[in-house]
């Protein structure tokens, strides 16, 4: 393997600020971790050549002495970056931003990852471009801050040669994001270095940290060399250069920190009767800790160059002196079950104090006036006689004495254990409610994690189609986990791995070029197909039921009018013909003998068909002579010069020979059972492809339905759009895909998923209308309700 290194910053002092690579010799234990580079960016921090240098170092130091996998060694080196700036932006007195690449190569793989304000564009199989992490760009399009969390890992098969870009998160504002990406497309072993001095050239400035890095398959060089461009930071684990110093070391090989002497930490003081006046008595006994402690290490990295990191702790304070004789020694398990004792004995004090103040004394005399005038009397006392027949007038009534003694404490004491109890009870309810979910949230996670972690497996054997299944299942129990106890820190970074993953595993191309439309469409327009034929682009407009036609200028990326012109509309009459509302388009090339020019076919909802000539006659109508036996035709198409009209109420096409539309002939044999309810879109390539409301796709051929159904391992359309049936030589089916914004491309014969299209950035798809594939310029035209792109194929 050869790995070619251009730098996007100039040297300092024969130094490259903020990039450090490592490339192992043959032979070394290190050249089994692999080649290490790394990218570290402070932009604004205090003494940031320092840090930067620091951080760099530690990664260096954690990849190649961590244990694991790669794509856990890898993690974990950004994880020590990232442990290291946050220490310093805690303590920082100044807002500043870090931005973070940490990737790894092997001999056949390679894994990236990161954290911060920094990007990565890496060329994957075919010369599909991707970003990372993937929501960088919409990030910088939002003016957003990036904080310091983790990307998400990136692991690749290196099967041919990969080329990179990676810098700080400058590089966004000072080159153009198309021009960044067609670099990292383009770029390859011979133009690394002109690659490199074309973006400085564009940006204006030679001191922003980044690299351009190709790496090409096969046998590598015995004795790595640096490029001009190279970093005298860059350096192999085991060269035989000298070291710059030489570190010394302790007696017996150890550090000296580790042979210094633990500091000595004093008893706590107990107050005992006398210990002021023993301490005074014998001044000299104590035991006190050292002023201060020595902290040198020296560690060497897996560079020549080792690696220094002295520092003295600053002294103690002094503490007072401590009589051991006198003073009786208590265990720290004596000492703390002490102040278990006082605190409790202090709160029983507090509650028995609060409830005396609430409740009334139990010394103080009961008085009653009943009693009191029975015991001056010495009498008894007599019930009342029988109340006569006349009811006496009542008397104003007279609340009962307060209850007093033990009835009123009873009472009180009952009130305030309800008012305790309730609220306990529910607590506890809920308690265990939220325990129950907990739990079985966390059995989801777990079931996630693990599924997750077979993914990998499988990925790292190649195997694309169980990695992707895993994926699925694991996505599926990391999000009824959120639905159970809601999202958390570790859902969120289980799905976010998940999510890389699959764009991984489901080879997701971005599509760069959507950031202009080619058409624009006005507010009323309501655009629902896309016809193209040459530099001549139709759109069929349901808002103002109309076809529109552009024309592309001389270069095939522009047109030539920003304005439409109608060439057929509802209400129009054409050879005494009302026209009603356009509903499909079609294309008829010149049939010899018959017709010398092509026409596009228009098909109205009063079943009627159109055609228009933009050359020679316009607009004209053609007399389908049995078209009164049609019930509701809803799709028209050709193939070698046939007309095919699909009548979706009468669930059948009709098949018209070649320039005659007298009498048409059934074209599905009367044994197959057809259904074209909710028939969508009809394509033709010598057999029939439908596409239904629902997303399913049926293939017919000479009038049979044939077995086939698309790849079901990625998620299948729940709103299909369009279809488009590739030919010349085109092997594949493109869907477009409307709620979820992309283009999924499956294998025409076997129905194998093959590939899909997004969105690099943004939103442009969405609300996507139509598809037209042109793979003779290998060029594709995405349609939506606001605008028309014009977009190469990433295959």
């Amino acid at each position: 393997m050869s790995i070619h290194i251009s730098y996007l910053a100039e040297e300092v002092d024969g130094v490259v600020p903020g990039v450090r690579i490592i490339v192992p010799m043959e032979g070394t234990p290190q050249a089994q971790r692999g080649s290490f580079c790394a990218l570290v960016d402070l932009r604004g921090a205090p003494g940031a050549d320092a840090l930067v240098e620091r951080v760099l170092s530690a990664m260096q130091r954690t990849y190649y002495s961590e244990r694991g996998t790669q794509s856990q060694v890898i993690t974990e080196t950004a994880r020590k970056a990232q442990t290291m700036l946050s220490t310093e932006l805690e303590h920082a007195t100044t807002p500043w931003q870090a931005g973070v690449v940490c990737i790894g190569i092997m001999s056949d793989r390679m894994a990236l990852t990161g954290l911060g304000n920094a990007f990565a564009f890496l060329t994957a199989e075919e010369g599909a471009v991707g970003v990372f992490p993937p929501d960088r760009l919409a990030l910088h399009a939002a003016g957003k801050q990036v904080g310091l969390e983790l990307w998400p890992l990136h692991r690749q098969k290196i099967s041919g040669a990969t080329a990179m870009i990676a810098g700080s998160g400058d590089w966004l504002n000072l080159v153009s994001v198309r021009t960044l990406a067609a670099t990292a497309a383009y770029v390859d072993a011979g133009s690394c270095i002109d690659a490199a001095d074309g973006l400085r050239e564009q940006a204006g400035r030679n001191d922003v940290p980044g690299v351009v890095l190709v790496i090409e398959p096969g046998a590598a060089p015995a004795q790595p060399s640096a490029t001009p461009s190279s970093s005298p930071s860059t350096s192999s684990p085991n060269e035989s250069a000298p070291p710059r110093s030489t570190p010394t070391r302790p007696p017996g090989g150890l550090p000296t920190a580790v042979n210094a002497s633990p500091p000595v930490v004093g008893a706590p003081d107990v107050e005992t009767p006398g210990a002021e006046a023993t301490m005074t008595s014998a001044p000299d006994r104590r035991v006190s800790p050292p002023t201060s402690v020595a902290t040198s290490v020296s560690l060497t990295s897996h560079t020549s160059t080792p690696l220094h990191a002295t520092s003295e702790a600053p002294s103690l304070p002094p503490t007072p002196a401590l009589d051991v004789a006198a003073t009786p020694m208590r265990s720290p398990v004596a000492a703390t079950a002490a102040r278990w004792v006082s605190a409790a004995q202090a709160g029983a004090n507090r509650a028995q104090a609060f409830l005396g103040s609430m409740l009334p004394d139990r010394t103080a005399p009961v008085s009653s006036p009943v009693m009191a005038e029975v015991a001056s009397s010495g009498g008894a006392i007599y019930a009342s006689a029988a109340p006569t027949k006349v009811r006496p007038a009542a008397a104003p009534f007279t609340p009962p004495a307060p209850a007093t003694g033990s009835r009123a404490r009873v009472m009180i004491a009952s009130a305030v254990i309800l008012l305790l109890l309730v609220p306990a009870i529910v607590a506890t309810l809920y308690w265990r409610q939220g325990a129950e979910g907990r739990a079985e949230a966390d059995t989801m996670l777990n079931l996630a994690e693990a599924r997750y972690a077979s993914a990998v497996q499988a990925l790292d054997s190649d195997d694309d189609t169980v990695a992707r299944s895993l994926l699925t299942e694991a996505e599926t129990f990391a999000r009824r986990a959120e639905e159970i106890s809601g999202p958390t820190t570790r859902s969120s970074e289980l799905l976010t791995l998940i999510a890389q993953d699959r764009r991984t595993v489901e080879r997701v191309a971005s599509l760069y070029g959507l950031d202009a439309p080619l058409i624009a469409f006005a507010s009323e327009a309501e655009p629902q197909q896309v016809f193209v034929a040459g530099q001549d682009i139709y759109v069929l407009d349901a808002g103002r039921n109309a076809v529109v036609a552009y024309r592309l200028a001389a270069d095939g990326e522009s047109l030539a009018a920003n304005d439409g012109q109608v060439v057929l509309q509802m209400g129009d009459t054409v050879d005494g013909v009302t026209v009603g509302a356009p509903i499909d388009l079609a294309w008829q090339p010149p049939v010899p003998g018959v017709d010398d020019k092509s026409n596009l076919l228009v098909l109205d909802d009063n079943n009627q068909i159109f055609r228009y000539n933009q050359q020679v006659d316009g607009a004209s109508f053609i007399n389908v002579g049995d078209a009164s036996n049609w019930r509701r035709a809803t799709q028209i198409e050709t193939f070698l010069g046939r007309l095919y009209v699909a009548d979706q109420e009468g669930n059948q096409i009709y098949r018209y020979p070649i320039g005659q539309y007298d009498v048409a002939e059934p074209w599905f044999k009367t044994s197959t059972q057809v259904n074209l309810s909710g028939l969508k879109v009809m394509r033709i390539d010598g057999d029939i492809w439908l596409l239904y409301d629902d997303g399913k796709v049926v293939r017919y051929q000479n009038g049979e339905q044939l077995p086939y159904s698309l790849d079901s391992s990625v998620a299948l359309p729940a709103q299909a759009a369009d279809l488009w049936s590739g030919q010349d030589g085109d092997d594949a089916i493109y869907l477009a895909d409307r709620l979820a914004e992309r283009i999924l491309v499956f294998d025409k014969e076997s129905g194998a998923y093959l590939e899909q299209f997004q969105a690099a950035e943004g939103n442009p798809l969405r609300d996507l209308r139509g598809l037209f594939v042109d793979r003779i310029h290998s060029i594709q035209y995405l349609l939506t309700d606001a605008a028309l792109y014009q977009e190469r194929l990433p295959r």
